[in-house]
């Protein structure tokens, strides 16, 4: 999943008119069927339609798609992403809601990131021993290598 929303195309909206479901894909990078799909799941409450019939996104729908791709991407779970997008349209009464689910999240994320830290300083050491291995020299030390 990757988003792709810019300052640049947000400014482009108008807030009555929005964008159409293509241009919502071009912008996020999620194909249509992915956005049909989450329009359908109710997450970003009740699209606009034109007179055709066809979804507008406005503003605050691509807006609220960024935040939600973001969530998602770093690893909440489905439910919890629409827990946090029905909580968003029940408005200021669930604000404490999205700031523990929020927080949560973040602690999660922040744990992620410092796991991956430490994994990388391992891969990184095991370039170094492998090219000092290529180059003909001893390996660099390393205190708490887990394996060869």
């Amino acid at each position: 999943m990757h988003s792709r929303l810019h300052a640049a195309d947000m400014i482009e909206l108008t807030q009555d008119a929005g964008v159409t479901i293509g241009e919502a894909s071009r912008i996020s990078g999620l194909p249509v069927e992915t956005l049909r799909y989450y329009d359908r799941e109710g997450l970003f409450g009740d699209l606009p339609r034109d007179t055709g019939g066809r979804r507008r996104f406005t503003r605050d729908a691509l807006g609220l798609l960024d935040v939600l791709l973001r969530l998602r991407r770093t690893g909440m779970p489905v439910e919890q992403v629409r827990e946090f997008a029905e909580q968003i349209r029940a408005g200021d009464q669930q604000r404490a809601g999205r700031l523990a689910l929020l927080r949560s999240h973040r602690e999660r994320v922040a744990m992620d990131l410092a796991q991956l830290q430490a994994d990388l300083e391992v891969i990184d050491w095991k370039i170094a021993a492998y090219q000092a291995a290529e180059d003909g020299n001893d390996p660099p030390p390393r205190e708490s290598m887990t394996g060869n």
